[in-house]
């Protein structure tokens, strides 16, 4: 028989084996899950590329099959067809490439620079449905605010309003429920000489020039290659 001392050197043993045990077990399911993270991990980054690689073949086909379109279109009664496309984070309606910013607000002229600088213009927004298009692009990124920079202004001569482009305004979207264009002198005595657009109405508000929001730069769309 074992004697007490015996005994309890029988159990701390047991004891330690099982707590060492219960380390190794423990350390093996942690490399397991970490396995297990990093072939998750590659399978997604394997099946982005995977999908980009498809993208990229289905726009060389499109390209190729509207290029052909438009070139036998050109001869008969078929409707024309624009094989034109935008950069990356642009949203295109027609002929035309419109960016939301989501940097920091600026000033009017201070947009209008940096649009410039991205070889583009402040938004000339002439289309209900360009307005219907840059309300889903709000809502399909998820961004909060509403109000942005459009390329109008009545700076030169109090009333005339003109696009950056220094064409006339024609086919005016203004909130007329507020009463706008209001040239309120709230904002300061050179009063609101700038617009914006507030895309979830649809419709635009002059302000001051000084103030700050986002922006809607927009270019031309480029022809597919």
């Amino acid at each position: 028989m074992l004697c007490v001392t015996d005994r309890m050197k029988l159990i701390h043993t047991k004891g330690t084996q099982g707590i060492r045990g219960h380390t190794i077990l423990f350390v093996v399911i942690g490399l397991l899950i970490t396995e297990t993270s990093t072939q998750a991990a590659n399978s997604t980054d394997e099946e982005l590329l995977n999908l980009k690689l498809r993208l990229n073949t289905w726009k060389n086909r499109y390209r190729v099959l509207c290029n052909k379109y438009s070139e036998l279109a050109a001869n008969s009664s078929a409707p024309v067809i624009n094989c034109t496309g935008c950069p990356d984070g642009w949203f295109q309606v027609g002929d035309q490439c419109f960016l939301l910013t989501r940097d920091v607000r600026v000033d009017w002229q201070a947009s209008k620079k940096k649009c410039a600088e991205i070889g583009s213009h402040l938004a000339i927004l002439t289309s209900k449905e360009q307005h219907e298009a840059l309300e889903n692009e709000r809502m399909r990124t998820r961004v909060a605010y509403t109000d942005f920079w459009i390329g109008l202004t009545d700076v030169e001569n109090e009333g005339d309003w003109k696009w950056v482009d220094n064409s006339m305004l024609k086919t005016p979207f203004w909130n007329t429920l507020k009463s706008e264009p209001d040239n309120n002198q709230s904002g300061g005595e050179e009063g609101e000489d700038c617009a914006v657009v507030d895309s979830k109405s649809q419709s635009w508000y002059d302000v001051p020039c000084s103030f700050l929001y986002h922006r809607v730069c927009q270019m031309d769309a480029i022809p597919l290659q």
